[in-house]
């Protein structure tokens, strides 16, 4: 079904978006659909990043961009928030910087009500910018206030 719109592709500059969930736990799968024809497509992966390297390493040849929703990168507020570390996410970050890939990436790092503040997401903007990321995106999360945490 992807690749029927293969001309529309190539015609437009676009391609296809892997997101919702998580969808670099399914790498394999996304590898079977871009080996239809993806060289040739715009190929974005909207993701957390909270996955082994291994599932990103053998997408990369294939992504011309990954949009990343980090949360926050102080541990104890992402924790607060998805209930578990951001120790990978963070390792992830690193090494997809390190490997060059950091001009390819939009972050997203919003604020969370209850959870995090404007300083918190400056914070995260600036060791972000440290490791060589500087293509940003920043907003709020609405939340119905039966979630939203008091701080």
């Amino acid at each position: 079904m992807v690749a029927i719109d293969e001309l529309y592709y190539l015609a437009t500059g676009g391609g296809v978006t892997f997101g919702g969930g998580e969808p670099l736990l399914y790498s394999e799968f996304i590898i079977k659909i871009l080996e239809l024809g993806a060289k040739k497509w715009n190929v974005t992966i909207e993701t957390s990043l909270n996955v082994p390297f291994e599932k990103i390493k053998v997408l990369l040849p294939y992504i011309n961009e990954m949009i990343v929703d980090v949360k926050d990168v102080n541990p104890q507020i992402y924790k607060l928030y998805t209930q578990s570390s951001n120790n990978v996410v963070l390792e992830n970050l690193k090494l997809l910087a390190d490997s060059g890939f950091a001009e390819k990436m939009l972050v997203r790092i919003p604020l969370i009500n209850g959870y995090n503040k404007q300083s918190d997401i400056q914070n995260s903007k600036r060791i972000l910018e440290d490791m060589g990321y500087s293509t940003f995106d920043f907003f709020e999360y609405k939340t119905d206030n039966r979630y939203e945490r008091k701080r």
